[in-house]
């Protein structure tokens, strides 16, 4: 029992000594210039990918008017064949 209790303070004194170490280093100007890196960089990313998005919307807005454009284009084109196959009908139907 003694040799457990024994082992269990050696490591908790050896774990909180390299905590200390680890969180000093951590600290460091050089740590502090890589953080901000990072940060700046997230940021860089973050704007980058709002662009994009706004850049595919616009596309996809402008690929929606054509297609609405075309659509409407289609549709009259179907309503004056069913107009003149409606005259032939009624033609027709007169005769």
């Amino acid at each position: 029992m003694e040799c457990r209790h024994g082992n269990f303070w050696i490591g908790l004194g050896l774990g909180s000594i390299l905590g200390a170490i680890a969180y000093r280093l951590s600290r460091t100007a050089k740590a502090k210039q890589l953080e901000n890196e990072i940060y700046d960089a997230i940021h860089r990313i973050g704007r980058d990918a709002e662009a994009a998005a706004a850049c595919a919307e616009k596309k996809a807005m402008n690929l929606g008017l054509k297609a609405v454009e075309t659509g409407a284009e289609i549709a009259d084109k179907v309503a004056a064949e069913a107009d003149k196959m409606a005259g032939k009908a009624k033609e027709k139907w007169e005769k």
